[in-house]
């Protein structure tokens, strides 16, 4: 009888669901779904009677549950921003105790730059750097199939390199970081000032905006949204280049909302980067290719490997 991983992705808003045949080597679900992020103190035990519907008696191997936040090496949740209901949980053996096979918990990030290196826009490349654009940027470097946590398990953090320290303030508490110039909340915020002087919106639909209408903007030849992108895909470039001239990677696959924005985002900070490097040997620069399945992906690769210890 074929054995089962199961992924889930526990997301702030919603949770991802994923059934893969045990010894996972490509992107190909037995069963998906996502369900609405069970949230306050009885959150695990609602996440366990969904796991349990969705796995519907078939045998499993194990599970890997992602984490936004920092988890101990005892599986503990040190710190969750997205779940706080969290902190100070044993994830991973509450679930455990729950659906009676082994579950643990991964770091979101970093399973979903895993997940893109082995399996997706990284495939067959033993040297890959993931980097993720969403509402902040992070990244990873991933050899062979294993990402390089740093000394300190804080490895990663390019959106915190700061470009100027007279730019905008970051949430780091430095100033011009890389995330102040393309990460998706600052990009709506700039969005928010640009429509806002121009006095087209009312307040409820200023709150509304993200950074997706600034790139649809973007694309629909508008000045301002143009110029804005201009300066954040210059950013990204000399992030990109920084990391090149640091780490070395064989290929770079970039993912992540606004990564899904090629045309506006990643091929004019490619050209950029291009046209700034000079001793640095600048491998492919793609895509990524798994979209919001990067992490339940990234946790069925953990679950597999746990399931087999």
């Amino acid at each position: 009888m074929t054995e089962h991983v199961v992924g889930i992705d526990y997301g702030g808003t919603s949770t991802k669901l994923l059934l893969a045949a045990a010894g996972v080597r490509e992107a190909v679900p037995m069963a998906q779904a996502v369900v609405p992020t069970p949230r306050g103190g009885d959150a695990l035990e609602e996440l366990a009677t969904h796991v349990e519907a969705f796995v519907a008696g078939r045998p499993v191997r194990g599970a890997a549950v992602t984490v936004a936040g920092i988890v101990d090496d005892r599986g503990v949740v040190l710190t969750s921003s997205n779940l706080p209901w969290l902190a100070g949980v044993a994830i991973g053996d509450v679930l455990r105790t729950r659906l009676g096979f082994a579950v643990v918990p991964v770091h979101d990030g970093r399973a979903a730059a895993r997940a893109e290196a082995v399996l997706g826009a990284g495939r067959g490349h033993e040297d890959t750097y993931v980097v993720a654009l969403g509402t902040g940027v992070g990244s990873a470097h991933v050899v062979r199939g294993v990402v390089e946590p740093g000394a300190h398990n804080a490895a990663g953090e390019i959106g915190h390199i700061s470009q100027d320290e007279q730019g905008r303030p970051c949430s780091c508490g430095q100033r011009g970081c890389l995330e102040t110039f393309i990460g998706g909340a600052h990009l709506a915020r700039r969005w928010r000032e640009v429509v806002a002087a121009s006095g087209s919106a009312s307040p409820g639909e200023l709150d509304a905006l993200t950074a997706q209408d600034l790139v649809a903007a973007a694309r629909a030849g508008h000045p301002a949204a143009t110029a804005i992108l201009a300066e954040a895909t210059t950013a990204l470039a000399r992030g990109l280049l920084g990391m090149l001239a640091t780490v070395d990677p064989g290929r770079v696959v970039v993912g992540g909302g606004l990564g899904q924005a090629p045309d506006v985002i990643l091929e004019p900070a490619v050209a950029r980067l291009r046209a700034r490097a000079t001793f640095h040997q600048v491998p492919p620069i793609v895509p990524a290719t798994l979209g919001p399945w990067a992490g339940a992906w990234g946790a069925a690769l953990t679950a597999d490997e746990v399931g087999s210890a």
